[in-house]
């Protein structure tokens, strides 16, 4: 079973079977006792996964229609440069590289070069040469947005970042962290937001509210661990048929199950397919033959409508 706690009082809540979506790190390395975390089964896992990358995040308020700002439905992935083999190569991390910094991750398949450089620099030069955002509108995907929140929209920035920038403020309460730690943000939003008005240049004077996201904001708010925004790491590590074959669902200790992106892939569909590989072990069955068939079934039913 799992033991919560409610208020002062730890609660047991029995159960013949436990499966855990909390990720590989929170599950092994916080929510186990002692004794379970150093099962050498847990800690084979444990040997063959590192943290993903950091991610710092960029929360816009605007005043403004989706019509009158020029947003729109899309996703924009923005690079530095258009040498993306650059970019997004395979080079490894130097060992005394990754050991001088404190790197938890040796081998990245995003942290090469351009990227690697950035990743490797200082806070400060970080936040001059960032070399890569992710910038979207969620209020104009919503469909009841217009309704709920009328004459206003956001934007989302996301990017990479170390969470060792900003560690000296780990032990620091939320919303509480000082000056310096919101100087050492507003450096990133400020050089982030510069690339949103290129972008977006009819919202710069619309703009009601600005909020910067660290890892250590992930850290609290997500609960991951390090800082991450998509768990393990998805590196060539971590998709060898060693990794493979011992990151599966079922854990070392009896009956308790991981589910989620960390038995798979990254990301939403990553996630959908760890709950699928769980749900087949905790069932016995392949649940994908049962996909088949309902993908038919259904299938068949529109074609008789």
């Amino acid at each position: 079973g799992v033991s919560v706690r409610k208020g002062q009082e730890d609660v047991n809540i029995f159960a013949p079977i436990v499966i855990s979506d909390a990720g590989i790190f929170n599950t092994y390395e916080r929510l186990l006792p002692a004794e379970a975390r150093a099962l050498p089964g847990i800690q084979e896992q444990l040997r063959l996964v590192k943290p993903g990358e950091g991610g710092f995040s960029v929360f816009v308020g605007l005043n403004g229609t989706k019509e009158e700002l020029g947003l729109e439905s899309t996703n924009y992935f923005i690079y530095k440069g258009n040498d993306l083999d650059q970019l997004y190569g395979t080079l490894r991390f130097p060992a005394h590289a990754a050991a001088s910094r404190r790197l938890r991750h040796p081998s990245s398949s995003i942290s090469s070069r351009r990227m690697r450089r950035y990743l490797e620099s200082s806070r400060e030069e970080a936040a001059e040469n960032i070399p890569f955002l992710f910038i979207t509108s969620p209020s104009c995907k919503d469909p009841t947005w217009d309704m709920r929140h009328p004459g206003k929209a956001t934007l989302a920035v996301v990017t990479f970042a170390n969470y060792e920038w900003f560690e000296e403020w780990q032990d620091e309460p939320a919303q509480r962290r000082g000056d310096d730690y919101e100087d050492a943000k507003r450096a990133f939003v400020d050089a982030i937001m510069r690339t949103v008005y290129k972008l977006y240049p009819g919202i710069e004077d619309r703009v009601e509210y600005v909020s910067g996201g660290t890892p250590l904001t992930n850290r609290h708010y997500i609960a991951s661990a390090h800082g991450e925004m998509y768990g393990a790491l998805q590196d060539t590590e971590r998709l060898r048929a060693e990794a493979i074959a011992t990151l599966r669902p079922r854990t070392a200790v009896p009956n308790l199950y991981l589910t989620g992106q960390d038995v798979c892939l990254a990301g939403f569909m990553g996630a959908l397919q760890g709950a699928v590989l769980c749900a087949s072990d905790v069932l016995g069955r392949n649940l994908y033959v049962d996909l088949a068939w309902l993908q038919r079934r259904v299938g068949s039913a529109g074609k008789c409508a």
